[in-house]
């Protein structure tokens, strides 16, 4: 091979491996580039869908909303452990069973015998197992929390959030709602928009969806209860796997409208009721009552309570501030004698309280208490304040009145400095 043959070859290799060197450099760039338009791709695609997401919350905000939260810790931190179980287990099974035609489950009971923590517990379970899509608790002392569209509209909500299929039904029928106030339309007409058109339409989930509402007695808005009217005579419509439990008090038109749903009732006397309120004080009052006597005492403070467990709950926390040891003698002549009673008592110290601290008078304690019981909201501490010392009410007159209620929170719990009832029976 001349030497000349030889150059010309290492040439073309030379040039060959510039060529392979030029090609990757390409394909690099065109890596480079492609992985640039992918990204670019996948934010533009990103932001398409946040754009989407936007607009549907946009939507979604044209409803109200309110978090109960809050209102379920409340009452659950009520709860004895151990108690109650008939009814968790009647809850569960209804709700396992996807072939049950009973789209409501009712628990029916007088003023006092649980029903809000009972709901309260079973929606603290169901979220921490993912099966609650949804809450409402009617409130005695908020008029906007028992008016009926905005109980819809908050439930709406919720179940959107735990259904995708749902929500996007919703966005599209309140789209399509154009021109119409949500708040302006009747209850039927808005639980139709909101549930049955669309629930109707999805296909099934595979499970049983829940919705919680407490306190349907509550509801009552603008003197009607067009909730009771929707629950009892159009709930039936919905598909069988949308779940609602309810609790009420008996009253005769709600017990009548509901009785097809066959009422799970809280009575005071039912042996069940009984022996949860002996577990409770039990657990409660170990310590403050002497081994020897418990048996008696604890059979005795049943009686007391008269089957209701709001009665023992008081009870308990007036033997924790106000005696040392329980004996069986002291029972009649330390307690007091019915829950009026357990009310009055503490009435009585917190009018003691605010003769001691203020100076008042017998009569701004009364205009006081007629103005706690008159008001459709909780009262503000300042209101309190200038109400029972017109004229002449300072910041120190109203610490010294916050102090005074403080005195009685289990009765009248005071929280954002407005003066709040601990249960509707204290205002009854």
């Amino acid at each position: 091979m001349t030497k000349r043959y030889k150059s010309q070859l290492e040439e073309v290799r030379k040039s060959l491996q510039d060529t392979h060197r030029a090609v990757e450099e390409v394909v690099k760039r065109q890596k480079k580039t492609h992985e640039a338009l992918q990204d670019v791709n996948e934010k533009f695609e990103k932001s398409k869908e946040r754009t989407i997401e936007d607009k549907d919350d946009e939507i979604l905000r044209k409803l109200a909303v309110v978090n109960s939260q809050k209102v379920i810790e409340d009452h659950a931190e009520k709860y004895q452990e151990g108690t109650r179980v008939l009814f968790f287990e009647s809850v569960k099974k209804w709700l396992d069973d996807r072939s049950s035609p009973n789209r409501v489950m009712v628990i029916s009971g007088n003023a006092g015998m649980g029903k809000s923590v009972i709901a309260a517990v079973i929606c603290k379970r169901m979220q921490e197992v993912g099966r609650l899509s949804g809450s409402h608790f009617c409130q005695h002392d908020k008029a906007r929390y028992r008016n009926p569209k905005l109980m819809l509209q908050s439930l709406a909500c919720q179940l959107s959030s735990s259904l995708p299929e749902y929500k996007d039904a919703l966005v599209k029928t309140l789209s399509g709602n154009l021109g119409v106030e949500v708040n302006n339309m009747e209850v039927k007409d808005l639980f139709d928009l909101l549930f049955d058109e669309i629930l109707n339409k999805l296909e099934d989930p595979g499970r049983n969806i829940l919705l919680v509402i407490d306190g349907l007695d509550e509801s009552e808005y603008q003197g009607r209860n067009e909730l009771l009217d929707v629950i009892s005579n159009h709930f039936i419509k919905l598909p069988r796997w949308i779940r609602f439990l309810v609790t009420t008090r008996p009253e005769i038109n709600i017990a009548d409208s509901l009785r097809i749903f066959k009422p799970l009732q809280l009575e005071p006397n039912d042996a069940e009721n009984l022996m949860d309120m002996t577990l409770l004080f039990e657990k409660q009052l170990s310590d403050v009552i002497p081994q020897d006597y418990q048996e008696v005492i604890i059979n005795e403070l049943v009686k007391k309570s008269e089957g209701l467990i709001l009665y023992a709950y008081l009870l308990v926390h007036f033997i924790k501030e106000n005696v040392q040891l329980l004996t069986p003698e002291q029972l009649d002549s330390t307690l007091p004698s019915g829950i009026s009673s357990v009310y009055g008592t503490y009435l009585r110290r917190l009018e003691k309280e605010l003769c001691k601290e203020l100076k008042i008078k017998e009569e701004q304690f009364l205009a006081f208490l007629s103005a706690l019981t008159a008001a459709r909201e909780p009262l503000l501490l300042d209101f309190v304040s200038k109400l029972m010392l017109p004229g002449t009410s300072s910041l120190a007159d109203r610490r010294k009145v916050k102090k005074a209620i403080a005195c009685i929170s289990t009765l009248l719990p005071v929280r954002d400095d407005r003066i709040h009832f601990f249960h509707k029976s204290v205002k009854d």
